[in-house]
């Protein structure tokens, strides 16, 4: 199965091509070859490698930065996304669209369920999450298009690359900071970009299509993320205080409850995302020295 990965440089990107599986037959695309703003150079290039599957990754995904650069964001968001999907359709590809859980408004408590919280488009909040919610309707309303629109939640990775949350917590500690503020009244769902591909891939496979939440279990804080993050790194010497979100000064207003089960994945026994905890235990150890211990 031929596989061609747009954004091919960003963590999902770069997860999915050390991947080695004699089923697939990756291409990596990356942003200083394709221009999604381009429609005729995508649909040059695709009727070029006439791919089974498109994996559309290329997109702005930082949140501030999107609220900061409205024009900019739709224009790669969901203009980029329509010629993707046009070009995808003309050659019968199968296209994959990562989306997130930033759609859900977090007005409620319970987690969010693909197969029951319809997005309301009203209710979404920010820049970013309404660009990613415009590119999905592109896609579903896309004639002739076979798609899958997993939506991701809060991913780590990236190994020595890391610039994330992991990252920027460990560095925080090799700067010598004793003290590192959290936000406890917000709720996210902190998800292996390792899990997240792996789950993906077998999706595909499946020949799955539609809508999947695909993210790790459990919730946490961004305060509980640090602390545990503190925890398996074996650091402990440094405090995490609590703050409320108000307290903290970003730019793009964020949902206070970003968490979701994997309604559809679990109903076809495909559910492949581990507990947050396992999953960064596991992340962090790997790590830890890379950023502890060298210049990073």
């Amino acid at each position: 199965m031929k596989v061609l990965v747009t954004g091919a440089g960003g963590m999902v990107g770069t997860e999915i091509l050390k991947v080695t599986d004699p089923d697939f037959q990756f291409i990596g695309l990356h942003s200083n070859v394709l221009n999604v703003k381009d429609a005729g150079q995508i649909k040059a290039l695709l009727n070029a490698q006439k791919p089974d599957v498109v994996i559309h990754l290329a997109a702005k995904t930082n949140v501030d930065w999107c609220e900061r650069n409205i024009a900019e964001c739709q224009t790669i968001n969901v203009q980029g996304t329509r010629h993707i999907a046009q070009a995808a359709t003309e050659i019968n590809a199968l296209l994959v669209y990562p989306s997130t859980s930033y759609l859900y408004p977090g007005d409620k408590e319970q987690p969010y369920d693909e197969r029951v919280d319809a997005i309301d488009p009203k209710k979404v909040i920010g820049v970013y999450a309404q660009s990613k919610f415009e590119g999905e309707i592109v896609v579903q309303n896309m004639t002739h298009l076979d798609f899958i629109i997993p939506r991701f939640g809060a991913l780590y990775g990236g190994g020595k690359e890391d610039k994330k949350f992991v990252a920027k917590v460990l560095g925080l500690v090799k700067e010598g900071k004793k003290e590192i503020k959290m936000i406890r009244d917000r709720v996210i769902q902190p998800s292996s970009v390792k899990d997240t591909v792996a789950n993906l891939l077998a999706l595909i496979k499946r020949q799955g299509r539609g809508i999947y939440n695909m993210v790790g279990h459990g919730q946490a804080s961004y305060y509980d993320y640090a602390q545990a993050i503190l925890e398996f790194a074996d650091i402990t010497d440094v405090r995490v205080i609590p703050i409320q979100s108000q307290d903290f000064k970003e730019s793009a207003p964020r949902p206070k409850n970003l968490t979701a089960i994997n309604g559809r994945l679990q109903e076809a026994g495909l559910d492949l995302m581990r507990d947050w905890r396992i999953a960064l235990k596991e992340y962090v150890l790997e790590i830890k020295d890379d950023f502890l211990n060298t210049t990073h």
